[in-house]
C-alpha cells in the first residue's frame, strides 16, 4: 500500500480499504520512517512501541520520566526476566488495534486482523533467516528495559 497515494489514504479512513496483517505498519520503525534499502533499519523500535511496552509490563508512570509506582510491575508480578519474540509482537499488536476504529479488541477482527498479524511477527522472529537481526532486537529491547541481570553494552539502534 502506498501510503503516500491521496486515494489509499482516503479510502482508509471510511474503511473501504483494510489493512492486512501481514502488512506493517509505520509506527513498528524508529522515528516511523521505512528505510527501503535496509528493511530492518529501526524495525520494533519506535518511540510508541517502546512507552506501551513499559505501560504494560513495567507501569503505566514508568512512561513519565519519574516512576511513581505503589506496586510492582507486570514484570516483576509475573517473573518476566526477559523481554521475548512474544512480548514485542503483543506490544506490536496492541497498539496496532489501539490505532485503529475497531472498539473491541478480538482475534478474529476481520478489521484489524490480529490474530494474523501477532502471528506473522512470531513467525519473522522465528525464521532462521532472520536470526542475525532478531537477535540484536532482543539485545537491544533486554538492555533497554534491563531485565535481565548481566550488564550489556549499548546497543546500536
Amino acid at each position: 500500500m502506498d501510503w503516500n497515494d491521496p486515494e489509499a489514504k482516503a479510502k482508509l479512513k471510511p474503511a473501504e480499504t483494510l489493512v492486512r496483517g501481514d502488512e506493517w505498519p509505520i509506527f513498528i520503525y524508529q522515528g516511523y520512517k521505512y528505510n527501503p534499502d535496509d528493511p530492518w533499519s529501526g524495525t520494533f523500535r519506535s518511540f510508541i512501541l517502546v512507552n506501551v511496552f513499559k505501560h504494560i509490563f513495567t507501569s503505566p508512570s514508568s512512561v513519565e520520566k519519574e516512576n511513581k509506582a505503589a506496586r510492582s510491575g507486570n514484570t516483576c508480578i509475573h517473573g518476566m526476566m526477559t523481554v521475548t519474540h512474544a512480548s514485542i509482537a503483543y506490544v506490536t499488536t496492541q497498539v496496532r488495534f489501539m490505532l485503529s476504529f475497531s472498539s473491541t479488541f478480538s482475534r478474529t477482527d476481520s478489521v484489524t486482523d490480529s490474530d494474523r498479524f501477532y502471528n506473522t511477527i512470531l513467525r519473522m522472529f522465528h525464521d532462521p533467516n532472520e536470526v542475525e537481526e532478531v537477535n540484536p532486537l532482543l539485545h537491544w529491547w533486554n538492555w533497554f528495559f534491563q531485565v535481565t541481570k548481566s550488564k550489556h553494552t549499548v546497543p546500536q539502534t
